[in-house]
Formats: C-alpha cells, sequence, structure tokens
C-alpha cells in the first residue's frame, strides 16, 4: 500500500467519518469525473460524508438527523412478473406503492412489470441506521432524500413522488435495452434532472458512495443552504472545504470511488 492509502486507512480506523464540502457543484473537474451526473447544477452545493465500509450505520445516523429536515425520503423498485400486484397491506410509511408494465422486455422478458414502493421516515438515529440495511448491494434502482414536513405534509408526497418517478426511467433503461455510450449519457442526464428537480423542491438529495475505498454518501443541498447545512452536518466531525475538500474528494475518485446510481 502507498503513502497515500496507509495515511487513508489509518485516518478511517481513528475516526468515524470525516466530511468535505462543495458550495458549488464543481461540473468540470469533479463532475466530470464521477459516472453517475451529467450537467452543472447551477446553484447546487454537495457535501460529501466518507467512512470506513464497516461504520457505514454510525456515519449516517450521525450526520442526518441534525438536519432541520424532518422526514427522511426513500423509493425503490424491483422487477416483477406479469400481473404481479402490490399487496393489500400497508405501513405507515408507505407514500405510494404501485406496479405497472416496463418500457420494453428485451432483457428480463419472464419479468415485464416494476415494482415501485415510495417512503417516508422519521429523520431519526434508529429510522436511519435501518435504512442501512437496504444498502448492502448499490443499484440504480434506489433514491433517497431528506425533505421538511413543517409544512404540509401531502405537498412532501406529492413533490417526493414526482422527482422519484424520474429516477423510474433511469432504472427501467438499462434492464429494457442494450447497454451503451448513448443509453449511459441519457442516464447521467436523468440523475442530474432528477436532483435539479428535488432541489428546486425544497428536497435535499443524497446519493450513496459505491464503498470503494469509502462509503458513505453526497447530499445536495441549494448553495444558499450550504453554510447552514454544512455546519450541522460536520458538528463534532473532521472537516474540510474549498481546495482542501476537493483535494479529499479527488483522492476518493482516483482511487475507485464513485457515486453509486450506475
Amino acid at each position: 500500500m502507498n503513502d497515500h492509502g496507509e495515511q487513508c486507512a489509518s485516518g478511517m480506523q481513528n475516526e468515524r467519518y470525516f466530511i468535505a464540502g462543495q458550495s458549488s457543484w464543481d461540473a468540470t473537474g469533479i463532475g466530470s469525473a464521477v459516472s453517475s451526473l451529467d450537467g452543472p447544477l447551477e446553484g447546487v452545493g454537495a457535501i460529501w460524508v466518507f467512512c470506513d465500509p464497516t461504520a457505514e450505520g454510525d456515519a449516517w445516523a450521525a450526520t442526518l438527523p441534525r438536519l432541520s429536515r424532518t422526514r427522511i425520503l426513500t423509493w425503490s423498485a424491483r422487477l416483477r412478473p406479469r400481473g404481479w400486484e402490490p399487496p393489500q397491506e400497508d405501513d405507515s410509511h408507505s407514500l405510494l406503492w404501485r406496479s405497472g408494465p416496463r418500457a420494453g422486455a428485451h432483457q428480463f422478458q419472464g419479468l415485464p412489470w416494476v415494482e415501485s414502493r415510495y417512503q417516508s421516515f422519521s429523520n431519526s438515529e434508529s429510522a436511519v441506521r435501518e435504512l442501512i440495511g437496504a444498502l448492502a448491494v448499490r443499484s440504480s434502482g434506489s433514491a433517497y432524500a431528506v425533505g421538511d414536513s413543517r409544512g404540509r405534509d401531502e405537498d412532501l408526497k406529492d413533490a417526493w413522488i414526482q422527482a422519484a418517478q424520474i429516477m423510474e426511467s433511469h432504472f427501467s433503461l438499462s434492464r429494457d435495452f442494450e447497454n451503451a455510450p448513448l443509453l449511459e449519457s441519457r442516464r447521467r442526464r436523468i440523475t442530474s434532472l432528477y436532483v435539479t428537480f428535488c432541489i428546486e423542491a425544497g428536497i435535499f438529495p443524497l446519493i450513496p458512495l459505491n464503498k470503494h475505498p469509502h462509503a458513505g454518501f453526497v447530499l445536495f443541498c441549494p448553495t444558499v443552504d450550504f453554510p447552514d447545512v454544512f455546519r450541522r452536518m460536520t458538528e463534532g466531525a473532521r472537516h474540510f472545504e474549498g481546495g482542501a475538500a476537493t483535494k479529499r474528494i479527488r483522492e476518493f475518485i482516483d482511487h475507485g470511488g464513485d457515486l453509486a446510481h450506475l
């Protein structure tokens, strides 16, 4: 292991997580190096939470509940056989649970339906820890965000369903069509559209990292809200801004790190 790798390993052994903040998304530097996004994301900041993969639950549970956003929002998708319908029973967390036909069935022909489930949880440490189990496998069939329910709960529900439906298209493309550079480019633009739509709707989307070499997530927020969000999330944690933050993010990417939506 080289000196940098040894420093990273020893650093992660001595702390649960560290945070790097970008008040404005760097589309040409950082953005051009990750595989999930394509676009400037104007007026959007990013907060990168890095942790050892074995301590991911601690990192998520320590940072997200500090935010003033009171709800954790999730979407998940699965392929289902023809005729499958969601169960009649529902739980208190479900916003919407439905199934619908895929755009095509060129791949996985026996599974021509997509199940989508939208949920909302209290932004508490225990609820956040429950989410970590679903992140054992990173895939495009999921999305996560934090939202504020101090207004009408119905407004937050509608905004999240509209935003996450963008990711349904992202999920379906790789399963309905053969992989190609043009397809990957479209999926990158879809993810960028999803991030932008969330921000415009007052929702802060977060995308998990791929666990190489660190686990964690990137939380996106409006640049105008960045100082407050960054202050809340970094309380008691080692954190970096400006050039120091860019250095840590680039080191992560150079060692195989990426966003996990593709």
